[in-house]
Formats: C-alpha cells, sequence, structure tokens
C-alpha cells in the first residue's frame, strides 16, 4: 500500500512541476555534458530533474532574477550526477542560491598556535555542509567553449560527498564497492597529484585546486570525470574506475569507439 501512494505521489508531482519541452532541450543543447546520453537516460535525467525542482527552492541573491531556464539548467547538472543513483542523495536540504558574480563568504582558521583568524574568501561556489548550494551564475551558466571545470558539478559532488558527514572526498559508496579500496586509490592519487603540482613540468589532469583537500581533489576530479573522461581515464586508471562504480556511469565509453 505505501509503495502505491509513493508512486502515486511520485506522478502527481511529475505533472504538477513538468519541464516545458522548448526550456528542457535548450538547457541540453547547451552544455556538452549531455551529449553522450541516449533517450532512455535521458527520459530518466528529465523525471530526476523535475523531482529535484520539485523539491529544492532557487533564490537570487543580489538583485538577481532567477529564471526557468538558470533553474532547470542548474538542476539538471545535478541530477546528471545521480542519473543511475537516486534522490535520496541530495535529501536534508532544500535552497539553492544563484549569484549574479563571485561572491564573498567569511572564513575563520586556526593557526598551529590555536589562533583563530577572521578572514574573507572570494568565492564561485560553495556547499554548506547541512545546507545551501551557493552559486556564481556567471560561472554556473553552461558552456560548450571546451569547457574544462563545471562549478554545479563540482559543488554537487560536495553534496554527495556530505551524504555521510561533512565532506572528507569519501562519499557513501555502494555495498559492492570498497571503503578500503576507495580510501587506498584516493589517497595514494591526492598525494601523487600534490607532487605533480609541485613539479612545474608535470602536465596535471586537472586544476590544482584539488591540491587544497582531498573533498577539493574528489570534487574536482568529478568534473573532469564528466567533462573530460578520457583524460581522467588515461592519466588516472584507478581514480575513474572507483568514480564510474560509484556514478554507475563510464562516460569514456561514449567517446573510445
Amino acid at each position: 500500500m505505501m509503495k502505491f501512494w509513493r508512486e502515486r505521489r511520485r506522478r502527481r508531482r511529475l505533472a504538477q512541476h513538468a519541464i516545458d519541452d522548448a526550456l528542457w532541450h535548450a538547457a541540453l543543447e547547451d552544455s556538452p555534458l549531455f551529449d553522450r546520453l541516449d533517450g532512455v537516460e535521458r527520459a530518466r535525467l528529465r523525471e530526476l530533474t523535475t523531482l529535484f525542482l520539485a523539491d529544492k527552492r532557487f533564490f537570487g541573491a543580489h538583485g538577481l532574477t532567477v529564471d526557468d531556464y538558470m533553474k532547470v539548467s542548474v538542476a539538471a547538472r545535478a541530477c546528471l550526477l545521480i542519473l543511475n543513483l537516486d534522490l535520496g542523495y541530495y535529501a536534508g536540504w532544500r535552497t539553492i542560491i544563484l549569484y549574479p558574480g563571485g561572491f564573498v563568504a567569511e572564513r575563520e582558521v586556526e593557526d598551529e598556535f590555536g589562533v583563530v583568524h577572521t578572514g574573507f574568501e572570494s568565492l564561485d561556489g560553495e556547499s554548506m555542509y547541512g545546507g545551501a548550494v551557493v552559486l556564481n551564475w556567471e560561472e554556473a551558466q553552461p558552456t560548450r567553449d571546451d569547457p574544462v571545470v563545471d562549478v554545479v558539478l563540482h559543488e554537487f559532488a560536495h553534496k554527495l560527498d556530505e551524504a555521510n558527514g561533512e565532506a572528507n572526498g569519501l562519499p557513501p559508496v555502494h555495498p559492492d564497492m570498497s571503503v578500503a579500496e576507495w580510501s587506498q586509490v584516493f589517497t595514494a592519487a591526492y598525494e601523487a597529484f600534490n607532487g605533480w603540482v609541485d613539479d612545474e613540468a608535470a602536465d596535471l589532469p586537472f586544476d590544482d585546486y584539488a591540491a587544497t583537500h582531498p573533498a577539493e581533489f574528489f570534487s574536482v576530479a568529478t568534473e573532469t570525470f564528466f567533462l573530460d573522461p578520457l583524460r581522467l581515464r588515461a592519466m588516472l586508471p584507478d581514480v575513474y574506475e572507483q568514480l564510474a562504480r560509484f556514478y554507475r556511469q563510464d562516460p569514456a565509453a561514449a567517446y573510445s569507439g
């Protein structure tokens, strides 16, 4: 009986929050991220995106008016991460805030002597633990001009990482995966990557911001997994394999014949 009512509620929400066809196609056409998806996957993504939009609330900051295109564009990329998972990974929070440009966040840092220093940091995105996702729309809007970063993928990867506690680079892996193996692969890759960053001649698989923290390494690796999967698979094959098993997707397969 409960299954019946849940399905009825799901169908009602899909009907009430249906995405306009032209808007949906525009959101997908404006980003290369969705090119590899077949018809079945696009249909599943549309359903997830619709339910996501029914659950979340968007707000504009600093005078930005958030229109339906912005909502669908952000939601579709957020749901691409969970295409073969489920919306439960985004449970426990409801708010997405869009700024027209970069924004400033207050930070507290404790130094080696235990003294806490307060300062400010300019950001393009932030995932607040247990709270809102904040995005710079100027950076978040989709592009086909050879994107190498995507702040939407990045911040929502943090949300997945936070699903079992504060972000640390270890999301809630599936029962058929090994936490020990994930930790071994990502720790070794993170340490190697930090060594590459110190070598000015090294060819990095992705932005050196990944070296700042294991959580950032996971999020930046996720960006590359979806944006440039062949490069990630070639340079960090073990990381690619773990991400493919976690996301239950193999984007490189679509580009490797």
